[in-house]
C-alpha cells in the first residue's frame, strides 16, 4: 500500500511540475534583447499581453501563447509570430535567440519593470 501511495504522490508531483507556468518568473520583471540594431525591452504579463520598447523608442504590444514546447509571440497578421523554447528562466539569466527574420539576438531577464 505504501509503494502504491508513494508512486500516486510522485505522479501527482511531477504533473504539477509539467503544469507549471515556464514564464512566471517574467512576469514583473524584463526581458531585455539586444541585437545589430539595439535593444529592446519586452514586458510579458500573465494574461497572454506583452508590450515591448523598440530601440527607436517606439512600442509595440501584442499577444503571446504557449503551444507544447514553445511560446509564439504576434504583433499583428501583417508580421510572422516570433517563437522561442517555452524554458523557464530566473532573473539574471541570459540566453540566445534567433529573430524570425534571422538575426541573432541575446536576452537577458532583469529584475523589475
Amino acid at each position: 500500500m505504501r509503494l502504491v501511495i508513494s508512486f500516486m504522490v510522485a505522479m501527482f508531483a511531477m504533473t504539477g511540475a509539467a503544469l507549471a507556468d515556464p514564464f512566471a518568473n517574467f512576469y514583473g520583471n524584463t526581458v531585455s534583447i539586444e541585437n545589430p540594431a539595439g535593444t529592446r525591452s519586452v514586458l510579458i504579463n500573465n494574461d497572454g499581453t506583452y508590450s515591448q520598447v523598440l530601440p527607436d523608442g517606439t512600442s509595440a504590444d501584442g499577444t503571446w501563447s504557449v503551444d507544447g514546447a514553445n511560446a509564439c509571440f504576434a504583433t499583428g497578421a501583417d508580421t510572422p509570430p516570433y517563437c522561442v523554447e517555452a524554458v523557464s528562466r530566473d532573473v539574471g539569466d541570459s540566453w540566445d535567440l534567433t529573430a524570425p527574420d534571422g538575426t541573432e539576438e541575446k536576452a537577458t531577464l532583469v529584475a523589475g519593470r
